[in-house]
């Protein structure tokens, strides 16, 4: 059955975002906001602990506000040589590209609490000990607690104390100061009433401060936000004209309330045009005053700058963006989770782990549009017998898009990359959980990374050169297929329809890797093209098996089919009465070979030719191999496009013309040889004559006809080209 803990935890997470971290008991959060990334760093308290006996510090950040990365724990009392204990609150700020850490822990070198300051060159770290020594100690216990800020005019002021509140100016190298410590007036006019041990007795005092300094600044107002009231605390704050002083008490912010803690401590940062309050609580189960959880909540300044009153919730705040999947996740990465914790080591950083069966990862708002998830992939490892990941939107019980058996690895730290295909189909935006089922009672497997491949859309030089900045693009429902289409299919309808042509690619290869510039560039004017074979991620050759010539039966099949569809993006704006079929070398015989079908409009042969039995030995395996009784099937005009005589394909295609004179045929030649012209940008002179090939014999176009027609056409005047026609050839509308 399961726990009580766990029923409260299953519940919370229905509609809960806070505590944001449910993998550990965090406090004393402080963020800060660098780049598009909010980080908060954190306090630990120990699992079943009956003090503050505090460890290590801890990191957190978000883009979206609720799905939140977890980057361990950077900084740790071992990184401090004088620290021996209590590893409490703290803040980190930015200056001139380092980040600066400050701290408080039990000094072994006074006996009292001390503030000390690591540096990194990142927000996650590694941090290091920036002085190898505390900033300030005394021997005191009030030195706790530090915040600090960088003032308008650059000088940064660090804060911080119980029961007193101290201040130093620090240096600009943010690691020393000047002058004297300084202390803040803990009158009551400042604070609502003075230090607990200076209260007289039976007076009845507005408020006091006790702890937990957040210094800020806001519309030139100074404001000192802190714990107040003693135990339990809750948060108030004081104004100024000058970070020393003299401070006026400005009220509560977030008064007392069912925490679960009877401390709390704050801090308040603006990212992407929001405000935020964070603090913590004791809500997580088994949590109380010794383990403590961040939280935070959204609010709104008052006009004249002041803080609004802040009531805690287990709602906490809204996502302010969708979350991506399609990219490497961290599993660390999460708006909720059950039962699971993190561990990290120097090979892979941060990972889940204690994954137990009916344990969960909740991400939230994840956007699916603008792509279709095809595979889930996971890195994972097991010493024991593995378990299963189950992928769902929605809920818990929600639909499931896949499951990954996660076997046994040979070990708690032997990773395999695993994957599986979706089983079924999700669109739009939704809560996105990772449901881990198995063996009840052993642990199942940790969890490094996730990652959802879907559909890929690519930019191919900045869109073509024509006027419809094309895409290269996947289709759900059109496998082993890549497509290049306009971008914009806005301006397209039934009186401006985009004309077909589907290719076949060179060595017949099952994917257009060679040809993307070529084809990119012929859908940037207005065309849709059908590529045989998968999308290309590189310009590198594909090693999968070879194409077929159904593929390019497929392609006119499918986009017939889109056509008519209402529910497609393509429907009524494709011109399924001019479909040209093309290919180069093998992909130019599938072509041949496809050339009788009654929907082609007409024939685009590239560095191709049927193989004459004279040189039928010189095919590679698996070519289609039609002989050239094939030419009697063509019913459509046709065009060569050769790489001149050092083409291979040379003379079979120039024996095709001889013997094709039914219908009108051109040769035309370049002398580049066999691999054309189509991976120099934008096509090169390939792409120019197909255009012109294309807008004549799909669109009509007369401008493009006189590229072919006549004794002074304009290719046999282009430099480098040369043209042969059939006798049927100029009578071509």
């Amino acid at each position: 059955m399961m726990s009580a803990a766990m029923m409260a935890l299953t519940a919370m997470a229905a509609n809960a975002q806070n505590p944001f971290v449910q993998t550990w008991f965090t406090s004393d959060p402080a963020p800060m906001v660098c780049g598009d990334r909010m980080y908060v760093y954190t306090g630990h308290d120990e699992d079943n602990a009956d003090f503050f006996w505090m460890q290590e510090w801890r990191v957190y950040s978000t883009e979206d506000m609720v799905n939140w990365t977890d980057h361990g724990s950077p900084l740790a009392l071992e990184s401090f040589s004088w620290a021996d204990d209590r590893a409490w609150a703290s803040q980190t700020i930015e200056r001139d590209g380092k980040y600066y850490w400050y701290i408080c822990a039990h000094s072994k070198l006074s006996g009292g609490m001390a503030i000390g300051v690591a540096v990194s060159d990142s927000p996650t770290g590694p941090f290091k000990d920036a002085i190898g020594k505390p900033l300030f100690e005394n021997g005191s216990w009030d030195h706790i607690d530090p915040t600090v800020m960088i003032d308008d005019d650059g000088q940064a002021w660090l804060m911080w104390g119980n029961p007193q509140c101290y201040y130093l100016k620090l240096n600009r190298d943010m690691i020393s100061y000047s002058g004297e410590l300084g202390r803040l007036d803990m009158t009551e006019e400042a604070f609502g009433g003075p230090i607990m041990s200076k209260r007289e007795k039976g007076k009845q005092y507005k408020d006091s401060y006790v702890e937990g300094p957040w210094l800020t600044k806001r519309n030139g107002v100074y404001q000192l936000l802190y714990a107040a009231g003693g135990v339990p605390e809750h948060i108030a704050y004081s104004t100024a004209s000058s970070p020393t002083g003299p401070w006026k008490y400005a009220g509560e912010i977030m008064p007392l309330s069912n925490t679960g803690s009877f401390t709390n401590h704050c801090g308040v940062a603006d990212f992407k045009g929001h405000s935020y309050f964070f603090y913590h609580t004791g809500k997580l189960p088994k949590g109380g005053g010794f383990g403590r959880s961040v939280a935070v909540e959204e609010f709104k300044y008052n006009a004249d700058g002041s803080f609004p009153k802040i009531l805690p919730t287990d709602e906490g705040v809204k996502p302010i963006a969708t979350f991506n999947p399609y990219q490497k996740v961290q599993a660390e990465t999460m708006a909720f989770s059950r039962g699971v914790k993190t561990e990290q080591n120097d090979e892979i950083g941060v990972y889940v782990t204690d994954i137990h069966n009916g344990d969960y990862i909740k991400l939230q708002n994840v956007k699916f549009d603008g792509n279709v998830a095809k595979q889930f992939f996971a890195r994972v490892a097991s010493g024991l017998r593995g378990g299963k990941i189950e992928v769902r939107i929605d809920s818990l019980r929600g639909k499931r898009l896949a499951t990954l058996e996660v076997p046994a690895t040979g070990g708690w730290e032997k990773w395999q990359t695993l994957s599986v295909d979706f089983a079924e189909k999700a669109e739009g935006t939704h809560d996105l959980y990772f449901v881990f089922t198995g063996r009840k009672g052993p642990k199942l497997f940790n969890f490094d990374w996730w990652e959802i491949k879907g559909l890929q859309s690519l930019v191919v030089e900045e869109g073509g050169l024509g006027k419809y900045k094309a895409i290269m693009k996947e289709e759900a429902t059109l496998e082993a297929h890549t497509i290049f289409v306009p971008q914009d299919l806005s301006a397209f309808n039934k009186k401006n329809p985009l004309p077909v042509l589907v290719w076949g690619n060179g060595a017949c290869t099952n994917s257009p890797w060679e040809h993307y510039k070529f084809l990119n560039e012929i859908a940037s004017h207005g065309y849709i093209v059908l590529a045989t074979g998968y999308i290309p991620m590189e310009e590198k050759p594909y090693n999968g098996p070879m194409s077929t010539t159904q593929q390019q039966i497929e392609s006119i099949d499918w986009i017939i089919a889109q056509n008519a569809d209402k529910n497609s993006p393509y429907y009524n704006k494709i011109d399924v009465k001019n479909i040209c079929v093309a290919g180069m070398s093998c992909g130019g015989l599938q072509t041949l070979y496809n050339c009788a079908d009654p929907r082609i409009k007409t024939l685009m042969i590239c560095n191709s030719g049927l193989f004459k039995n004279s040189n039928r030995n010189q095919a590679v395996g698996g070519m289609p191999m039609p002989d050239k009784s094939k030419l009697k099937d063509i019913h459509s005009s046709i065009i060569y496009i050769l790489g001149g005589k050092e083409d291979i394909a040379y003379e079979n295609g120039m024996d095709d013309f001889q013997q094709i004179t039914h219908v009108p045929c051109c040769a035309t030649n370049f002398p580049v040889g066999h691999g054309g012209t189509y991976r120099q940008p934008h096509g090169g002179e390939f792409s120019v004559v197909a255009l012109n090939w294309l807008n004549w014999q799909l669109k009509g176009d007369k401008q493009s006809a006189k590229m072919f027609k006549g004794k002074d056409c304009g290719l046999s005047k282009r430099q480098g080209w040369t043209i042969e026609k059939n006798a049927k050839f100029d009578k071509l509308k």
